[in-house]
């Protein structure tokens, strides 16, 4: 409301480089019969995906995970700290950020294109879908927390919020792509893999529904390892004081 047009420049930017994601594959696929597999309309889908998540890095995190490098690098993260409340949920939820509002709407749009052109009409792919969004975020936001909390043992890292947003551009591609090594971090170490495709396998019932409570147990499990990492990391954090 402040800043109109900076929101319109961004809204526009964001729709821009949807288009040309979308053309990348459709002019990657026009002499392809598929990739590993995945046709233009069926890879739609996990598009959709990962516009969805992208949203949610860039619109909820991405500001947040900025202050809290530069917080550790000012000392003011000894003023989180001492606030009686999980000084994790305080720091990732200080900013909202409604620039990337376009990218819901074009995420949104891709799953009900993908939705029709592929005949996915059960009733049951919208809980699928919900179970996969907060799944897909749950994994995103902790390996993107891991990730800045490094910080606080190099407080000179004043970019290193821009890495994870740059390497989530490897969920796009299915993981059939890349090499054995790759294809097993982006499957468990880092599993970018299983944001956009598992959810998109298992609508296209190219995967049993049963994936997605492996898919929502893993999510749980990265989020509690991502509370461990962090009292583990203040532990060696040296403070403004220091």
């Amino acid at each position: 409301m402040a800043y109109p047009q900076d929101f319109l420049l961004w809204s526009a930017v964001d729709l821009l480089w949807s288009i040309i994601n979308i053309l990348f594959f459709r002019i990657l696929l026009l002499n392809l019969p598929n990739i590993s597999g995945w046709t233009f309309n069926q890879i739609i889908i996990p598009l959709g995906f990962v516009h969805l998540i992208g949203a949610f890095v860039w619109g909820v995190m991405y500001s947040n995970m900025k202050e809290l490098a530069r917080d550790v690098n000012k000392g003011n993260l000894d003023l989180y700290l001492s606030k009686p409340a999980n000084s994790q949920f305080l720091l990732s939820t200080r900013y909202l950020d409604f620039n990337l509002l376009p990218s819901v709407v074009v995420g949104s749009f891709l799953l009900w294109y993908g939705f029709s052109i592929n005949n996915i009409s059960s009733p049951s792919s919208l809980l699928i879908v919900l179970i996969a969004l907060i799944s897909g975020v749950g994994i995103a936001y902790s390996l993107y927390f891991m990730s800045v909390t490094t910080s606080l043992w190099a407080n000179r890292l004043q970019n290193i919020q821009d890495l994870f947003p740059n390497t989530l551009d490897f969920a796009k591609y299915p993981s059939e792509i890349f090499p054995v090594v790759t294809r097993f971090i982006f499957n468990t170490i880092l599993p970018f893999a299983l944001i956009g495709y598992l959810p998109a396998n298992i609508l296209l019932g190219k995967a049993s529904s049963w994936l997605l409570l492996s898919f929502l147990a893993t999510a749980l499990i990265f989020v509690y390892i991502s509370h461990l990492f962090w009292n583990f990391a203040l532990r060696h954090y040296s403070s403004a004081s220091s």
